[in-house]
């Protein structure tokens, strides 16, 4: 794609204010700063980062919501309200009390080492930077046209750049800048699309059945595993590291509230945009490229550009805060328990360890090329593991610990072997049951085996 100099100055803007906000006077003095920049974040500046890193996919968005319209919503907005807001009101106070700094650590504390160790393998999973990557590889690609492999390493390697210096201060600044950028660019489409094409009345008026329809064509049951993978917000690395980092709980508590509100107002730009995209564009358009195409077919020269730069700014908010939990989980809470390594410092722990998790999120992007599968991948298979054991352990009603071991260990393999079989068999699952239904019920039957053995024994 040819971008005029004008959208190629202001993109290239964009790339030296992120550099410079993530690598000015952003050192820190100790690991707790550089992991939870002090426990200092305010409610403008978590409500900021929060709802900046939950967009990373935008390209999958693209994808789901151009080929199923509203669909789009029902799939990846409102299981996350529901689950957010269930956060926000009985879990986010419990949780800042515990005064951790990563997911991995409550579980420590109430069973073990090695249940740590274990819940790091799944929140490594969850919080791996490969879907984001993929997706910030996929935008160079077609904006410079070069080889898509090379897009994937560059776009990672700037995003390491500014974060390896500050940590979660850098991420912090760069995500305020991003928040504004994400919205203003979706914005500007819209308002352009309802004066050039047509209102958002007509548009719906003029929309298939398959893009009214709250399934989008797609089997009920598939509808369903995507709103318990929404519970993937329980359990979420990142959403837990801004809750440990806020000033107070009623900041943590306010601040996912009102996160909630901007998830919201955001899914209805995304999800229109794949409404306007699906209606004036070519049949033949790719749909995870939709956003990118109507942007060049519809914006003038300038306002290209700027709605270029709220789609990288949505996907690098997320790749950067992702590549720094995952070097936390991986540097701390598993390299730093290790004997041979308590020799090294654990912010180099962290800085080495998302070297190594950047250059594995690339081969993972390369390997598979599909933001939603990556996505579904993951959930399907780690959210069991670590759902009811965290949950248990925040609202202090810690499980006995063989039970954890056990539910750290089955379930994720369950999921994994049932999407595996399912793979080989052309995805078609036993029983037509997604993955994620059996790893939670083998979760919830070593919870019940041991619940009522536990009473047994106690009578």
């Amino acid at each position: 794609m040819n971008l005029h100099l004008v959208d190629i100055a202001l993109i290239l803007s964009y790339f030296l204010a992120v550099l410079f906000l993530g690598v000015y006077n952003n050192r820190t003095s100790s690991a707790s700063e550089y992991m939870l920049m002090g426990r200092k974040l305010t409610l403008p500046a978590f409500v900021m980062t929060l709802v900046s890193t939950w967009y990373g996919g935008i390209l999958g968005v693209s994808e789901y919501s151009t080929s199923y319209g509203i669909s789009n919503w029902v799939v990846f907005g409102l299981p996350y309200y529901v689950f957010g807001i269930a956060f926000a009101l009985f879990v986010a106070k419990k949780a800042r009390a515990l005064k951790v700094n990563s997911l991995p650590e409550i579980l420590v504390s109430d069973y073990g080492k090695n249940a740590g160790r274990l819940a790091s393998v799944w929140v490594l999973l969850l919080a791996n930077p490969a879907p984001y990557i993929l997706t910030l590889g996929l935008i160079l690609n077609y904006f410079l046209g070069i080889n898509l492999i090379i897009a994937i390493i560059l776009g990672a390697l700037f995003s390491l750049i500014y974060i390896l210096n500050g940590g979660f201060s850098s991420v912090i600044k760069t995500d305020k800048l991003q928040f504004i950028l994400m919205f203003v660019g979706f914005l500007l489409i819209l308002v352009f699309l309802s004066g050039s094409y047509m209102t958002p009345w007509e548009l719906w008026s003029s929309m298939p059945d398959s893009h009214t329809s709250i399934t989008g064509g797609q089997s009920f049951a598939y509808i369903i595993v995507w709103f318990f993978i929404g519970s993937w917000t329980m359990v979420d690395p990142g959403f837990h590291q801004r809750v440990y980092a806020t000033t107070t709980q009623g900041v943590a508590k306010r601040g996912i509230l009102w996160a909630v509100l901007f998830w919201f107002i955001f899914d209805m730009m995304t999800t229109l945009t794949g409404l306007y995209a699906f209606s004036y564009l070519p049949p033949d358009t790719i749909p995870s490229q939709a956003f990118l195409v109507l942007g060049h077919a519809i914006l003038p020269i300038g306002l290209q550009g700027l709605f270029y730069i709220g789609i990288m700014a949505t996907v690098m908010s997320t790749l950067d805060s992702n590549t720094l939990v995952s070097g936390i989980t991986l540097g701390k809470d598993i390299l730093f328990t290790m004997p041979a390594l308590k020799r090294y410092s654990t912010r180099f722990l962290i800085k080495a360890s998302m070297i190594f998790v950047i250059t594995v999120g690339i081969f993972m992007a390369i390997w598979i090329p599909s933001v939603i599968d990556l996505w579904y991948t993951f959930g399907t298979i780690c959210i069991p593991a670590l759902l009811i054991p965290t949950l248990f352990s925040i609202f202090r009603k810690p499980l006995p610990r063989r039970a954890v071991l056990l539910n750290l260990t089955i379930p994720p393999l369950v999921s994994f072997l049932w999407f595996l079989f399912g793979k080989i068999d052309e995805w078609s699952y036993f029983w037509g049951l997604e993955p994620f239904y059996p790893g939670l019920f083998c979760s919830l039957l070593i919870l019940i085996l041991f619940r009522s053995t536990h009473k047994e024994a106690s009578q």
